[in-house]
C-alpha cells in the first residue's frame, strides 16, 4: 500500500485535507494464506447468497479483527 491519495474537501470557511490509501490491486493480496473456513464464508457472503450471521461475522473479523467485531456487536 505504497500509494496515498490526497483528498481536499472544501467547506464554508475551511478546507479539510485527508490522506487516503490508494486502492490496491488484486495481485497485492495473498489469498493462499486464507483459511478454508474464511474462503467458504466469503463465498457465501459475496457469491451464492446463502450466508448466515456467523458467515458475516467471520468475514468482518477477517477484515477488521475479531475484537473490533465483538465490541461492535455488544
Amino acid at each position: 500500500m505504497s500509494n496515498i491519495k490526497h483528498k481536499v474537501e472544501q467547506q464554508p470557511g475551511v478546507s479539510v485535507h485527508r490522506e487516503i490509501p490508494a486502492m490496491r490491486s488484486a495481485e497485492e493480496f495473498d489469498v493462499s494464506q486464507m483459511s478454508v473456513e474464511s474462503r467458504a464464508a466469503w463465498k457465501r457472503v459475496c457469491g451464492d447468497g446463502n450466508a448466515t450471521a456467523d458467515d458475516f461475522k467471520h468475514v468482518f473479523s477477517s477484515i477488521m479483527s475479531s475484537r473490533v467485531v465483538e465490541d461492535v456487536l455488544k
